[in-house]
């Protein structure tokens, strides 16, 4: 699905909202599930957010936290505890962590952005694709710098898929349900009330919230306190482990290969093509590509690469181990300078010389029989070795119909970027063995399980920034006031994501002031100076 037909969609379901709110004869809530004060859901519409709130869960917050409270319980209470201290160093430690991996990414954004402009005011080097079209696309060599410990934003259509948005948004409302859980759990276990729970959908983003009584909250120690904010975090850490614990186990694989046949060992499996993809023409879905250029997809040939798919399409060089013998009667020789691909033709040289060029029809050379060739020795006198030239970006598929290997194949060429075949194409591994299963569902699953696992490592470092919207500060405030002073409380509401609305407490050492005042402001900076940093970076790939 394109750009501008995902956006049609959201803005339909967003006119049908507001349609329904506008028809309403309550003019401040949206269709009320009860009229009763206890409990009370509501559901209410405000420049493109639709919020749920609702009391049905405070009365099993209620019942959980006097089981919690029981002589019974005594002994869980105090693992709880235990377990939601260690839940609290885990999230300073993901303070730290977040500080640490935000500063790491303004740092290496910089050097990327200055080495981008000392090579563009030395001339960077840059090569011209001619499309069968005769459209030109300039494409830069230099490659930007890369490191391990930089934020990269999953951004859909442009750092992943476009097709995989409503898994990133499901992944991320239930990573956000975790995340307000433990609020919600570690509230219960200081005998904090529940005012009301829901979630929200501001545009297309999902989010989950809990609210509790500010004044209970801020009349805790600083370490009870710590444990409610930090809560949401650690049961976002505690969701990871699992999630690494399932991948680590062995389990998905077990049960995958219950519903599928795994086909590694003869190629990738084509599941989908993009609907506007010129190659949904020419590969059939259910079949299996073996070989891109010289590179076999097979498992059984890997040497180091874990999905030689992956690898060799988003790969800047392509693998040409061998030429082509093609007869001197079909061979154009031009000069360097009139070598120009126009049309269906492409540049080829030879295998020998590289300033011996031709003009051919690559279709008649991939698909012909043509000899293979490693030097000019091996074919015969009347024919030359050719290769294509390295800008004229040609790249062989080898299809497959079958996946017993013994199958008849065909070759399918693409003239354009690598990548752009990552991008439109799906494969797997996997074979169903039923016709009823979709192809897809391995792909859409890890998938899922992916984006799971980075919504909530995202959830549990993004919150622990020291600033004034996000559960970092209050567990900077906490953690001040344990090492320092303990500041008064507040009597006002507060909704655990909405955290600014808290007033300051009414006494704090200067102490506490300097190192709130420092590191939010610190935090505030390094994130703007990222985001105007990978803009620019951006604009100038």
């Amino acid at each position: 699905m394109s750009l501008p037909a995902v956006g049609l969609w959201i803005s339909c379901v967003w006119l049908v909202i507001y349609a329904v709110k506008y028809s309403s004869r309550r003019p401040k809530s949206l269709l009320p599930f009860s009229h009763s004060r206890r409990p009370f859901t509501e559901v209410s519409v405000k420049n493109l957010n639709l919020r749920v709130k609702t009391e049905a869960l405070n009365t099993l917050h209620n019942q959980l936290s006097t089981r919690l409270s029981s002589d019974a319980s005594r002994s869980l209470k105090q693992i709880l505890l235990w377990l939601y201290d260690l839940g609290s160093i885990i999230s300073i430690i993901g303070m730290l962590a977040a500080f640490g991996l935000l500063l790491s990414t303004a740092v290496t954004l910089s050097l990327d952005v200055l080495q981008t402009h000392h090579v563009a005011q030395q001339g960077a080097s840059v090569v011209t694709k001619r499309s069968l079209d005769h459209v030109e696309v300039t494409i830069p060599t230099a490659a930007p710098m890369h490191n391990a410990f930089t934020i990269n934003p999953i951004i859909p259509g442009i750092t992943v898929p476009l097709s995989h948005l409503p898994l990133i948004l499901l992944a991320l409302g239930i990573s956000q349900i975790v995340h307000e859980a433990g609020h919600a759990i570690t509230a219960a276990l200081h005998r904090i009330p529940m005012l009301s729970s829901g979630v929200s959908i501001t545009f297309i983003l999902p989010s989950a919230f809990v609210i509790l009584p500010s004044a209970r909250l801020e009349n805790l120690r600083p370490r009870d306190r710590m444990q409610v904010v930090a809560g949401g975090c650690f049961h976002n850490f505690a969701f990871l482990c699992l999630l690494l614990l399932v991948a680590w186990s062995g389990i998905g694989s077990v049960v995958a290969s219950l519903l599928f046949r795994d086909v590694s060992a003869f190629g990738k499996v084509i599941v989908g093509i993009n609907y506007d993809s010129p190659l949904i023409a020419h590969l059939p879905v259910g079949g299996l590509i073996t070989t891109v250029d010289d590179v076999q997809m097979r498992s059984a040939v890997r040497a180091t690469a874990d999905n030689p798919w992956d690898d060799y399409l988003l790969s800047p060089t392509s693998v040409l181990s061998r030429g082509w013998c093609v007869d001197e009667s079909l061979l154009g020789r031009v000069s360097t300078s009139e070598c120009v691909a126009v049309g269906s033709q492409s540049c080829f040289i030879s295998k020998e010389d590289a300033d011996v060029q031709y003009s051919l029809y690559p279709v008649s050379i991939f698909t012909g029989s043509a000899a293979r060739c490693s030097s000019l020795m091996e074919c015969a006198p009347s024919a030359s070795c050719v290769v294509p030239r390295s800008d004229q970006q040609l790249v062989r598929l080898t299809v497959a119909w079958g996946y017993e290997g013994s199958s008849a194949e065909d070759i399918v060429i693409w003239k354009g970027p690598k990548r752009e075949i990552w991008e439109q194409v799906e494969v797997s591994n996997l074979h169903p063995h039923f016709s009823f299963i979709s192809r897809k569902l391995p792909n859409v699953a890890s998938y899922f399980f992916e984006y799971l696992k980075l919504a909530n490592i995202s959830l549990y470092l993004v919150n622990m920034f020291p600033i004034s919207v996000l559960d970092g500060y209050r567990m900077l405030v906490a953690l001040l006031e344990l090492l320092f002073v303990r500041p008064s409380g507040n009597s006002e509401s507060m909704d655990l994501e909405a955290l600014h609305g808290l007033s300051r407490p009414s006494y704090d050492s200067r102490t506490q002031r300097a190192c709130r005042a420092f590191l939010s402001t610190s935090t505030l900076v390094l994130v703007s100076l990222c985001g105007l940093l990978g803009v620019l970076r951006w604009t100038k790939s």
